[in-house]
């Protein structure tokens, strides 16, 4: 069985074509899994490969949730929105 190697920051950025300022300040927040080599990041590779996963393939869920599924084919009744009238600044006296 053979380990992939944990990223550097610089090397992530790279494949994800960012800057290694922007990992470091990911991880900083806790929005990126890592663990520290003394004051060096390191992000294991197989958090990457999920984080990328979950980016690349939507989920079937989040398509039906969607709030625009596209033009109107149907007889569906249409909301018509219009622009409330302006109001007028009370005069001061």
């Amino acid at each position: 069985m053979s380990e992939t190697r944990p990223f550097t920051p610089e090397t992530l950025a790279e494949r994800w074509g960012g800057s290694a300022a922007s990992v470091r300040n990911q991880c900083s927040a806790g929005t990126l899994p890592h663990f520290r080599f003394g004051r060096l990041y390191r992000i294991p590779a197989r958090a990457v490969e999920e984080i990328e996963a979950c980016q690349t393939f939507p989920s079937d869920a989040s398509a039906e949730a969607s709030a625009s599924t596209g033009p109107s084919t149907g007889s569906e009744p249409v909301i018509a929105l219009r622009h409330a009238p302006e109001r007028r600044r009370k005069q001061r006296p």
